[in-house]
């Protein structure tokens, strides 16, 4: 159902702070013309945690319309609220979500039988579902067993992984027989090389085509031709981390054009040395363009 270069697509906003959905709908336009193979709406890169549960609707339903069964809608319906994570599961479902993306509960760090309850909840309303693990977003660290035991619910699909491991993820793929998608992108060709079926791409907002390269060569076996790739992409990459994410490829996506650099408190526009760092590392790679930055 999901596979390759899925992007972890930004929520632009006006500058009233509303919704940009005329820019939202562009985004989905642009990344399906690129190649792109799925889009995550609502995720940590869209900013999830400043959406209210109406805004998140509105985007999945415009990305649902735009992409008219092309390629998959993958919904972000977490929270640390299980009753709430429910409710806009149930909602995706309704809105024609393919697949709903589901972050451990932040902040109240439940132990591992609280996660598994609230995955189980989840499950039961049989959208099909990812599992995200980001220890560093959320404070939630499972063990391997554990992690394999919640990836093995029915409804889930896939474990998108931001443990900064590389052995980790492998254990609980074998173990839970899910799909294994990268969250951090410069672990994208190592975990692909071992068997992941491709990643939940940050970067891809701002390159999706050159990105989409990349994952497909890797995917197809030619791990030489995906370095070479990725040799290019490295510098953009690694400035995407210098802030916390969305800041850094949001602000990257207002120098294009895609969107302005407007985001919801507390998140803010990078420290000015990060965007020069980011406008340097944009000049060198979208040369044609530089004049425009």
């Amino acid at each position: 159902m999901i596979h390759g270069s899925i992007v972890a697509l930004i929520t632009p906003f006006l500058e009233n702070g509303d919704l940009d959905v005329k820019s939202f709908r562009r985004l989905v336009h642009e990344q399906m013309e690129q190649g792109t193979t799925g889009l995550t709406i609502g995720g940590t890169t869209g900013e999830a945690s400043t959406l209210s549960s109406e805004e998140l609707e509105i985007l999945i339903e415009a990305a649902v319309q735009e992409v008219k069964g092309r390629i998959p809608i993958i919904a972000g319906v977490g929270s640390n609220n299980t009753k709430v994570s429910v409710q806009k599961t149930l909602r995706a479902k309704e809105l024609g979500a393919d697949v709903c993306l589901v972050v451990f509960p932040y902040y109240n760090k439940p132990m591992f039988e609280g996660c598994l309850a609230h995955f189980e909840a989840i499950s039961r309303c049989n959208l099909p579902m990812v599992v995200y693990y980001h220890p560093g977003r959320t404070g939630v660290r499972l063990s391997v067993p554990e992690l394999a035991q919640i990836c093995s619910l029915p409804s889930v699909i896939a474990l998108k992984d931001c443990s900064g491991s590389l052995e980790m993820p492998l254990e609980v793929k074998k173990l839970s027989n899910t799909l294994l998608f990268a969250g951090d992108d410069p672990c994208t060709l190592p975990l692909i090389e071992k068997g992941a079926e491709g990643v939940i791409s940050v970067l891809g907002n701002l390159v999706p085509f050159q990105w989409n390269q990349m994952v497909q060569a890797s995917l197809a076996g030619d791990h030489e031709k995906a370095r070479a790739y990725y040799k290019q992409l490295e510098p953009l990459c690694l400035v995407m981390g210098l802030e916390t994410n969305p800041q850094c490829i949001k602000y990257a996506m207002s120098l294009q054009g895609y969107c302005a650099p407007i985001f919801r408190l507390p998140l803010t526009v990078p420290q000015k040395n990060t965007c020069l760092r980011i406008e340097e590392e944009m000049r060198s790679f979208f040369r044609p363009l530089a004049s425009s930055l």
